[in-house]
């Protein structure tokens, strides 16, 4: 497979960590940031091919074949309509977008372009969620009943953050609540036929706390929990009348447990934790190499945000 040039757009902690990932498998091509300096700073540690004092530098080099978005959340959806619109293939950091009819505006840009879009979301990528899907698909869970997913994120009580800066598409939905969602609904089957939810705001407007439970036309219960201000584990149950799997740490998983009624366990094992991001590299050139955007996950991808947009709507977002 061909080596394939990416630019990296917004030089946040998320774009280290990714650059680190990125380099462990080939050279990046060229950052972007707003300040040249931050650009060169980024290009020195790195080894980045080429450093930009703007995002459009990047946008116009013709030689870039994939961005990656990695600016805060109220930038993205300006940023992937740029980047598409000058041709180029894009991944952008979690959450994607949380307005449905916008991103819908960027999908079908993408189509007509014959470009990739999608969303950074790990969970799709890890090799152990493939396996356990592989497992449902045997039976060895018997018929799924339930799926659910809880994340707590202890924020720093500061209104100025980001986490909690409505102009800065804070809350949390957008930051934690898309992994609880997409790790529900990646395993949940049939279509949705209800959504409920109870939700608590921050001080500053903002969402601080979701309880939200799905239903599916299979007769299948997913159930996502979330909390801003409170630590909870980052656990993942998916639950059939046979067996049960239990994910910790679910965002980057390479374990996971079989529990069966009888109390017996099995230990599951794939893949490897800290290759969660080469994992998402990979699956995205994998998809713009073959054409075949299936392992990019864009349809899970755009059923969650279609949930995310129908709980934000409903709280006035």
């Amino acid at each position: 497979m061909r080596t394939f040039n990416w630019g990296i757009v917004g030089l946040g902690h998320i774009a280290h960590e990714f650059a680190e990932s990125m380099t462990a498998l080939h050279p990046i091509y060229g950052a972007a940031s707003r300040s040249l300096d931050s650009a060169l700073e980024f290009q020195k540690r790195f080894g980045a091919k080429k450093a930009y004092g703007s995002y459009e530098e990047l946008f116009s080099d013709e030689a870039v074949d994939i961005v990656y978005i990695a600016a805060v959340n109220n930038c993205h959806y300006p940023l992937i309509m740029e980047a598409l619109g000058h041709g180029k293939h894009v991944l952008c950091e979690k959450a994607i977008w949380g307005n449905w009819d916008e991103l819908r505006t960027a999908y079908d840009l993408a189509a007509s372009k014959g470009l990739l879009l999608c969303e950074a979301m790990t969970i799709y990528h890890m090799p152990l969620f493939k396996k356990i899907r592989s497992l449902i698909a045997e039976g060895r869970l018997g018929k799924l009943k339930f799926v659910e997913a809880e994340l707590g994120s202890l924020k720093e009580d500061d209104p100025s953050n980001r986490f909690f800066n409505p102009d800065l598409g804070g809350g949390a939905m957008l930051d934690i609540g898309t992994y609880g969602l997409s790790f529900v609904l990646f395993f949940l089957s049939g279509a949705l036929t209800d959504v409920v939810h109870t939700m608590r705001p921050f001080p500053t407007g903002v969402d601080e706390m979701w309880a939200v439970s799905l239903a599916t036309d299979a007769g299948e219960i997913g159930s996502v929990n979330l909390t801003f201000r409170a630590k909870l584990p980052k656990r993942g149950i998916i639950a059939g009348d046979k067996a049960y799997v239990s994910v910790m740490n679910y965002v980057r998983a390479d374990q996971a447990v079989l529990v069966f009624p009888d109390g017996k366990e099995e230990l599951i094992l794939a893949g490897e934790t800290e290759k969660a991001l080469q994992y998402e590299i990979l699956d995205v050139e994998q998809a713009v190499a073959s054409g075949d955007f299936s392992s990019a996950c864009i349809g899970n991808t755009v059923q969650v945000v279609k949930v995310m947009d129908r709980l934000l709507r409903s709280e006035g977002f």
